[in-house]
């Protein structure tokens, strides 16, 4: 019998064998482990006098410790050192993090298992926990940081040993059936591993760190970062994934097992997952058709599904083991490189028992995070102009030399650095968020000015938790991470398969105004009587609700909605005519172009840029739209205005869109534009920070007058610039001296 025979034949009746028993037979009593004695404290044994919480303050999500407001910014290392704990304890940091690892194994298959990431494990065998090791990851740091308070990252990766004990709980490719850590859809390792954090917060509680802990960032998957093993690869291919995925359909379609014969063909008991080559393959340009590969879309709702489900269920054991005083959160919410196991960001953010998400470079939809009293964190893992690569640091690590790669360096010198933190700052700063300092394989803040950078950056931060965060924005970006997983070439070799987005978004960027950030999901219950401009970024899956929604709530007001290359194109039906429906205009396609030359013209100047390949391509007919703006050099019409009486559609099919073009109608919208220079903008109604893309003199014009006092003056630290006051235009004038140079002020009104 075949390997994928066996597999089906087991996950129809016989898997039932391997599922749903715990193997070890490991009661909750039955956990043992190792407790140094020195952090055991006497008396009040199983309490702390620490409380951790989330709650609204000024405008955003705020974390409370002992009902005080705090603002966390974080320090974390992979390979940390006990002096540079010290370092940032003395610089400001109050909050660190460090590494422990359930499992015994860091799962970076992509590379091989040729650089050895891994940590000692606690969780050694059945039943037992070793909690010295996590002892003394927190005790290094106590020692030198006594004051500081412990979020550390836990890996809850299943041990080699757990695998054995369960073959059929495993993650599995197809390729080899080679066993990968769990699975996602076991509900024993979700059951043990839970018990295990349980275990962990009662050890806490009796140790002499109690008082200093303060929650847990649970992390699990590929890389830590909530994706499966594999990443976008050939898994899960394990007998108890098979079964749940008949599971999760039942309870999609009600039960109802006509339906879902009608909708495959085949019966819920015939269904397996769809093979790799077929959970690629699209049939219309790069799309799923949702009638012909409905189980392809399916299961990679059900990857997020399971994910969700098991990450949700270890918080929970935290927040309740902890009676809701520790803080938990998670990797999630990758939208922008296009992680296919994040695209059910809008549930997720709907859980009771996680606090906060975590990404990279602000690669996700903050706003939404916030607007579900989340909290987000961003990892800064920024490379400075120290950074060395790990087979230089720790040879024995990547003796391989894979990671000896340009994107582990930063080039430049230490100025630069520190503008490129100080812009990473301030971006929190002004977005209502925090961040890690993430220093990755450890040396990159070895420097004073770094670390006196940190000082300066922590007394703002202190100084904003006290500030209103409300926004400013007069633009709102709408993202639907539902329709990403309709785009079939999707795969770990090409993180970013649909390249325009990043690009995008960092055009978007530049346009001169601050805006907003939300999903689609968000739009229900949304107040976007203050957007002047509303840009559907990626709404290539729109239902009939969506479309009344936002024909509803948005077509009205004056308002400019721009939409972004093929929206509404899958509704029930995948149709160009779709699209032409939703914008107002006559629409035709081909299936695919190469990336070409595009010309737009507008009345404040001609601009050029390179579109990306695109399949479908869709253009404006002749006479297809009121306005007509750009071209292909091939004459095909890309660019255009369809003027309604209260609204105005504009429709870019060509990708990626100059921010000089979305300046001009965001202008001709009514938005405030502070600055027209391609600049990188970001407000609040307390903090403007400007990062210049070109050295010189540089208009800043606010939408009202105010008084500015310039933070983090190089060589003259917080609080010392200049007392700036508005021109009766409302605008005033700054110089900078190269791009990439920060520029951050608070207002003082």
């Amino acid at each position: 019998m075949k390997r994928r025979n066996f597999v089906k034949k087991m996950s129809t009746g016989g898997g039932a064998l391997f599922t749903g028993m715990n193997l070890l037979g490991m009661e909750k009593e039955g956990f043992e482990g190792n407790i140094r004695r020195n952090l055991v404290r006497e008396g009040n044994i199983g309490k702390s006098s620490t409380s951790c919480h989330l709650k609204q303050y000024m405008g955003k999500p705020t974390v409370f410790i002992n009902d005080e407001p705090c603002f966390p910014t974080a320090y974390l290392s992979h390979f940390p050192q006990q002096f540079r704990y010290k370092n940032m304890y003395e610089h400001g940091t109050k909050i660190f993090g460090c590494y422990v690892s359930l499992g015994d194994r860091f799962p970076g298959f992509y590379k091989n298992q040729k650089v050895r990431l891994n940590k000692h494990n606690i969780w050694i065998a059945p039943g037992k926990i070793d909690f010295d090791i996590m002892d003394a990851s927190i005790n290094e740091i106590l020692e030198v940081a006594p004051d500081a308070y412990i979020l550390p990252r836990i890996s809850c990766n299943s041990p080699s040993w757990w695998d054995s004990f369960h073959p059929a709980d495993t993650c599995r490719t197809y390729e080899t059936g080679l066993p990968q850590c769990q699975s996602f859809s076991s509900q024993i390792w979700r059951e043990e591993t839970a018990e295990v954090l349980r275990k962990i917060v009662q050890h806490v509680y009796r140790s002499t760190y109690a008082d200093r802990f303060i929650g847990m960032h649970i992390c699990v998957g590929e890389t830590n970062e909530s994706v499966h093993l594999g990443w976008l690869g050939d898994t899960d291919y394990s007998i108890v994934a098979e079964a749940r995925f008949k599971e999760w359909l039942l309870q999609k379609y009600n039960n109802d097992r006509e339906l879902i014969q009608n909708y495959f063909g085949k019966s819920i008991e015939q269904i397996s997952i769809p093979l790799p080559v077929e959970r690629e393959k699209p049939e219309f340009g790069n799309f799923f058709d949702p009638e012909k590969s409905r189980l392809n879309i399916d299961y990679r709702f059900f990857r997020c599904d399971e994910i969700i489900d098991s990450i949700e269920f270890l918080c929970r054991a935290v927040k309740e083991e902890s009676h809701g005083n520790l803080l938990t959160g998670t990797f999630y919410g990758h939208t922008f490189t296009q992680w296919l196991d994040h695209m059910n960001f809008s549930r997720f953010l709907k859980s009771p028992y996680v606090d906060f998400f975590t990404s990279t470079t602000f690669r996700t939809e903050i706003d939404s995070i916030k607007k579900a009293n989340k909290l987000f964190y961003n990892e800064g893992d920024e490379k400075t102009c120290l950074g060395k690569w790990i087979s230089e640091m720790r040879p024995e690590i990547d003796p391989y030399h894979v990671y000896d790669l340009p994107i582990w360096k930063r080039p430049g010198t230490l100025d630069q650095t520190l503008e490129h933190l100080k812009s990473e700052f301030t971006h929190a700063i002004c977005t209502g968020t925090t961040l890690y300092w993430y220093d990755l394989w450890g040396g990159w803040y070895d420097h004073e000015r770094i670390l006196k950078f940190f000082s300066e950056a922590q007394k703002v931060a202190d100084e904003s938790i006290h500030k209103s965060g409300d926004s400013l924005a007069e633009v709102c970006v709408i993202v639907d991470e539902k329709s990403i997983p309709y785009f079939a070439p999707l795969k770990r070799q090409r993180v970013s398969n649909i390249p325009w987005l990043n690009y995008q978004k960092a055009q978007i960027d530049k346009i001169g105004t601050p805006y907003d950030i939300y999903l689609l999901e968000d739009l229900k219950n949304l107040d976007i009587s203050g957007y002047k401009m509303m840009i559907f970024f990626n709404s290539f899956v729109l239902s009939s609700q969506d479309r009344d929604l936002i024909s509803r709530k948005c077509m009205s007001g004056g308002r400019t909605l721009l939409w972004l290359y093929a929206p509404g194109l899958i509704g029930d039906k995948i149709s160009v005519d779709n699209v032409s429906s939703l914008v107002g205009m006559q629409l035709g396609y081909e299936d695919k172009k190469e990336a070409s030359d595009i010309i737009i013209d507008l009345p404040t100047g001609k601009l050029k840029y390179k579109g990306s390949a695109a399949s479908p391509f869709i253009y404006i007919k002749s006479g297809g739209a009121s306005n007509i703006y750009g071209h292909t050099n091939d004459g095909f019409a890309i660019f255009g205005e369809n003027r309604m009486k209260d609204y105005s559609n504009i429709l870019a099919c060509y990708p990626t869109l100059p921010w000089q073009a979305i300046q001009h109608f965001a202008l001709e919208a009514g938005v405030n534009i502070y600055n027209n220079n391609g600049d990188v903008l970001y407000c609040n109604q307390s903090y403007l920070s400007i990062k210049a893309s070109s050295p010189g003199k540089k208009i800043i014009s606010l939408p009202f007058q105010a008084s500015l006092i310039e933070l983090m003056v190089p060589n003259k630290g917080y609080g010392s610039g200049e007392r700036i006051t508005l021109k009766p235009d409302k605008t005033f004038e700054i110089e900078f001296s190269s791009s990439g140079e920060t520029r951050f002020f608070r207002f003082d009104n």
